[in-house]
């Protein structure tokens, strides 16, 4: 270690401009870097509903992914809603603006328009659509709303505010004034080379692209704090700086890359999620924080060693906190901080199962509270079950919560009477009226349409039935070659037919394929709730009478397919984490006792934050418990193995109580740098961001880690000094008392 600390801080200079340089191309590699807001894309393979997914897209290969644009105007006559549906078809990039007179698109003065493009979400079409419709409207009183599912990125302001608060806490907490500037100038590096070297991925989730900078930013800015605190007790002791510096890497080494492991590790273990996302997250802050690890020994020491004479001209006094008392109570009252912490950990165990776990997140939207948004459900099934699926879709029908169900055998299956079929066609996409061409359905056609067709048969017409296919099928291949009518039927007519002909056929394509079919249930239901699970429970049962297989796709079909296999989840990442940690724990410490009680005060923080979530009134994010599982256990648990270590390190020489008030010193110090920057910073963008999952997480983390500080700080050295005997060897310590 010697020979390469000391040849970095000889090419240093040299170093740092090639870290430089490949910041500068990594910033350009970032810009390639496609960011993907579609959560269905993360599925496991096995999953029910991707397979579904992948069925669908090669049965049904004409749909299309629009994504839309909800549009809101107030105070529009019918005039004015002609004029505004005109120009909202005329911004460039849109495909189409769905609106009509029905009560969907109307609410007292509101009106709704959706536009539709084929860009997605954040292109620069989809931006110059919204663009436009932010400054090209200014006579009309308009709110629009993308549907896009997350957000675009932290905005500049909020992350300006998180960066002020880590300066902010830096500036209180270093010697000098000038060190916060350096340890920004070094992270931002780290950073940079991160976000460019996703570029592997392709493409990485908006909640990885949403969070990465930050969580790496939060996560290892420590790193730089260990490295710069060893170099001024090296220049204390009478080296040179650069002597002093390569000491320092050589001598914090150890306790700098043990700790970046920890962290490492622990986000590593979202990888064993069976939804990809946790691969996307874990790999991805995983590699922030080593590639923050190779910056603190790399490009750092250049930086220091470069302001180094502004440093000393910028010393200050550092803030001190006494912790005597603190050491001082918890040696006095060792074994009830035991029992405490027992009884904590054993109460907050059964507490969190109360606290209900979420698997999705609405965001907020105006326009939602005029004209809900409808939650699709699609039902993809083979033929051969679709004289079940017609006797579910006719339930589904009359099932409250309900608004539409389209599928072919309750739109083009179905039979009608001559006087039912009138009814059908006029809420049938208007197909009973095709207007410009003189032509309409009238009671009086279709009654001799039906005669016609059911010419010799003994039972009337008036009680025979027909399906929308056979009646323009019947009209088309039979009527408009019939000498008798031909000469009634212009040319415009005949063309207007033939063209409702034909969209029928495609709106039949749309719900049915050679193999597989369609039912697309529109559902004013929640994503997650009661009633939704007991339709989707219905939908199950009803299954399980199909000869075929069938698939659900939608939100809450992905939540609900989550649901199943969440617990066993959550119990597999957080064996993985905890046995990953304690095994690099007991390999640092040599100890099997310390890594238990660290492991054990960890995940005691972690059923702290499920519970006080519980407590304000909130359901847990799913992705933000095993997040913050991980983030305690390979993070905050730093925190804890610094406190023992500089414990066991003063147990050699001193008695317990001595070294207790010994390890408050040597450790309160940095646990409250870096643990105030990972809560204060990851609460602001909590209570503040606009993206609820995002959101979510940064505010689950800010508890959890301030949950794990406290437990570190004031239970864990009672802890320490009432298991001194499991904790220090015999042999290599003072006397206890």
């Amino acid at each position: 270690m010697k020979k390469a600390a000391d040849f970095i801080v000889s090419k240093r200079n040299w170093i740092l401009g090639i870290m430089a340089g490949l910041a500068a191309v990594c910033m350009l590699l970032s810009l390639r870097v496609t960011i993907n807001y579609d959560m269905t894309k993360y599925l496991p393979d096995e999953s029910a509903m991707k397979k579904g997914m992948d069925i669908m897209a090669q049965a049904f290969p004409s749909l299309g992914a629009d994504k839309s644009i909800r549009v809101m105007a107030e105070g529009l006559d019918a005039e004015k809603q002609a004029e505004l549906l005109e120009k909202l078809k005329a911004i460039p990039y849109v495909e189409s603006v769905s609106h009509d007179a029905s009560e969907k698109y109307h609410k007292g003065e509101y009106s709704l328009f959706v536009l539709s493009t084929a860009y997605e979400y954040g292109s620069p079409e989809e931006r110059s659509i919204e663009s436009a419709l932010e400054k090209g409207f200014p006579d009309y009183h308009i709110v629009y709303r993308n549907d896009n599912p997350g957000a675009d990125g932290v905005e500049a302001w909020l992350l300006i505010s998180a960066i002020a608060i880590l300066v902010a806490i830096l500036l209180l907490m270093c010697n000098s004034w000038f060190e916060p500037l350096l340890f920004l100038v070094n992270i931002g590096i780290a950073v940079i080379i991160n976000e460019g070297t996703n570029v592997f991925f392709g493409q990485i989730s908006y909640v990885t692209s949403s969070m990465a900078a930050v969580l790496q930013l939060v996560l290892s800015i420590d790193y730089s704090v260990m490295l710069m605190n060893r170099y001024r007790q090296e220049k204390a002791s009478g080296l040179e700086k650069r002597a002093a510096m390569s000491a320092a890497m050589r001598n914090c080494f150890s306790s700098v890359s043990s700790s970046a492991l920890t962290t490492a590790v622990g986000l590593a273990a979202l990888a064993f999620m069976r939804f990809k996302i946790g691969m996307d997250l874990g790999i991805v802050l995983a590699k922030g924080v080593l590639i923050s690890l190779v910056c603190v020994f790399t490009s750092l020491p250049g930086i220091v060693l470069l302001g180094d004479r502004l440093i000393e001209k910028t010393e200050k006094k550092k803030l001190r906190f006494s912790m005597k008392w603190l050491a001082r109570f918890s040696f006095r009252h060792r074994y009830l901080l035991s029992c405490v912490f027992a009884f904590l950990f054993a109460a907050f165990y059964f507490l969190q199962g109360n606290t209900q776990i979420a698997y999705t997140l609405a965001k907020v939207d105006p326009i939602a509270d005029t004209f809900p948004a409808e939650n699709m459900l699609v039902i993809v099934y083979e033929n051969e079950d679709e004289e079940k699926m017609a006797a579910l879709s006719e339930e589904m029908e009359n099932r409250e919560g309900i608004n539409q169900v389209m599928g072919y055998p309750n739109l083009f299956g179905r039979a009608y009477t001559a006087s039912e079929l009138y009814d059908a066609l006029g809420s049938f996409g208007g197909m009973g009226n095709l207007d410009g061409a003189g032509f309409s359905f009238s009671p009086a056609l279709l009654n001799t349409v039906y005669t016609l067709y059911f010419a010799g048969s003994s039972t009337p017409a008036s009680e025979q039935k027909m399906t929308i296919p056979a009646l323009f099928g019947f009209v088309h291949d039979q009527l408009l070659e019939s000498p008798l009518f031909s000469a009634l039927i212009t040319q415009e007519m005949r063309e207007t037919i033939e063209g409702a002909k034909e969209t029928l056929e495609n709106g039949m394509r749309m719900l049915k394929s050679d193999r597989y079919s369609r039912l697309i249930l529109y559902t004013a239901l929640p994503v997650e709730a009661e009633e939704t699970e007991a339709l989707l429970t219905k939908i199950e049962e009803t299954g399980k009478g199909f000869a075929g297989d069938y698939y659900l796709i939608g939100n809450s079909a992905m939540s609900h397919e989550m649901r199943q296999t969440f617990s066993g989840e959550l119990r597999t990442i957080t064996m993985l984490t905890a046995a990953a940690i304690f095994l690099i724990v007991l390999i640092s410490s040599r100890s099997i006792a310390v890594p238990a009680f660290l492991v054990l005060i960890v995940q005691c923080g972690v059923y702290i934050t499920v519970t006080v979530v519980g407590w304000q009134g909130y359901s847990i994010y799913f992705l933000a418990l095993l997040i913050v599982e991980c983030i305690l256990m390979g993070a905050t648990i730093d925190y804890g193995i610094l406190f023992t270590g500089y414990y066991r390190e003063n147990r050699k020489q001193k008695n317990v109580r001595d070294a207790l008030s010994a390890a408050y010193e040597g450790a309160v110090h940095s646990i409250m740098t870096s643990g105030m920057i990972l809560v204060l910073v990851t609460a602001i963008i909590g209570y503040t961001y606009s993206d609820p999952t995002v959101a979510e997480i940064c505010r689950t983390i800010s508890t959890g880690a301030l949950s794990a500080i406290l437990l570190i700080l004031f239970l864990l050295p009672g802890l320490l000094s009432a298991m001194d005997r499991l904790i220090v060897r015999k042999k290599d310590s003072a006397p206890q008392q």
